[in-house]
C-alpha cells in the first residue's frame, strides 16, 4: 500500500511525501516524515501504521497532541482516504 501525505499548512506548506511502509512523524531528523520547522511538533510525535488497505494514526505521547477532526487523539484511530489531521501547528492530509 502506498500513501501520500500533503502538508496543507505550517512551515512546510505545499510539500508532499509518499510512503509504502509504516512511518513516524516528528521534529527529529530520524523521523521518516521530519517536520523540523514546526517547533510545536514533538521530536517523536506520531506514527502511522499501514496494513493492507488501512491506515492507523497513533499519538506518541506528544506534548501538544495530535488532532483528527478537531478532537485530540488519545490512543489510536483509523484514518480514511482524504482525512485531514494536525500535528503541532501543521495540518496534513493522507490519501491512497
Amino acid at each position: 500500500m502506498k500513501v501520500n501525505i500533503e502538508v496543507l499548512s505550517g512551515p512546510s506548506d505545499g510539500e508532499s511525501f509518499s510512503f509504502r511502509n509504516s512511518f513516524s512523524i516528528g521534529r527529529d531528523s530520524s523521523s521518516e516524515l521530519s517536520l523540523s520547522l514546526d517547533k510545536f511538533i514533538s521530536r517523536h510525535h506520531a506514527k502511522i501504521f499501514l496494513n493492507d488497505n488501512e491506515c492507523v494514526l497513533e499519538d506518541l505521547n506528544s506534548t501538544n497532541g495530535t488532532f483528527v477532526d478537531n478532537s485530540r487523539l488519545s490512543g489510536k484511530t483509523r484514518l480514511s482516504k482524504g482525512q485531514v489531521f494536525r500535528v503541532g501547528r501543521t495540518w496534513l492530509q493522507i490519501a491512497w
